[in-house]
């Protein structure tokens, strides 16, 4: 399994006065969504997910949140959807199928 993607920006960002075209997204760890949620939590915004995927994809690719926030959702997105190929996320998982050959619902 892969650990990291490169993902290539349709807007490259400025970050401490340098342009950054590309971005590294790693794999995250339980430790990674678990320190996204104290972020979250001491931002005052724990019960907004937005705020939870942001701080955790700031952690994976170790770029400032306010950077990733500035970012134009179609870049957002790739970032997004990176992490989620890294991490195995399926978006529409096959039901389980009986001994029968029937799908059960889960």
């Amino acid at each position: 399994m892969k650990r990291s993607k490169s993902v290539v920006l349709n807007e490259p960002l400025n970050v401490g006065g340098k342009t950054i075209a590309e971005v590294v997204v790693r794999a995250s760890t339980v430790g990674d969504e678990e320190d996204a949620m104290q972020l979250a939590v001491n931002m005052k915004r724990s019960t907004n997910p937005v705020t939870v995927e942001v701080s955790l994809l700031s952690i994976v690719t170790r770029l400032p949140y306010d950077a990733i926030r500035g970012m134009r959702g179609a870049d957002y997105g790739k970032l997004r959807d990176a992490l989620n190929e890294l991490n195995g996320a399926v978006e529409n998982p096959t039901p389980p199928e009986t001994e029968a050959g029937t799908s059960q619902p889960a």
